[in-house]
């Protein structure tokens, strides 16, 4: 039991930390997808971002269907096989650094299980995600990831 307590007490020394909260990642605060999720009905994604760089930064969302994926398909990079929702370029950083709402405004042409992510195409590992549903009727679901 000592071993492990202080095995845990190193990990946070090591740059792990445990939090009750996500606080998002560098850029990313959070993300949100607004709208009827029916088929070709307008939807509203809200990206909480925060450009704390001094260069500019790209910012691109993308969605697909994953229940339609190959084998193939998951050997080619999410942003050049997934359909573009939008993009932005984030000026360089300023101080104080602020939170900005970056809205991009789509549809869904077919009913299935999607995967959306907002990330950073330089740095595809930073960004944010979330699956949701669209039906051919009004009923929806959601859900973080």
């Amino acid at each position: 039991m000592l071993f492990l307590v202080t095995l845990l007490s190193t990990l946070t020394a090591c740059g792990v930390s445990f939090h009750e909260t996500f606080d998002g990642t560098e850029t990313f605060k959070g993300i949100s997808l607004a709208g009827d999720r029916s088929v070709g009905s307008e939807l509203t994604l809200t990206v909480t971002v925060a450009q704390i760089y001094p260069v500019p930064v790209e910012i691109a969302c993308y969605y697909e269907d994953g229940d339609h994926l190959t084998d193939d398909d998951y050997r080619v990079a999410f942003q050049e096989r997934a359909k573009r929702i939008g993009e932005t370029v984030l000026p360089p950083a300023s101080l104080p650094i602020e939170r900005q709402l970056l809205t991009f405004d789509f549809s869904v042409p077919e009913p299935g299980n999607y995967f959306l992510a907002c990330l950073t195409p330089a740095a595809a590992d930073n960004g944010l995600g979330l699956l949701f549903t669209i039906r051919g009727d009004s009923t929806w679901t959601t859900g973080g990831r």
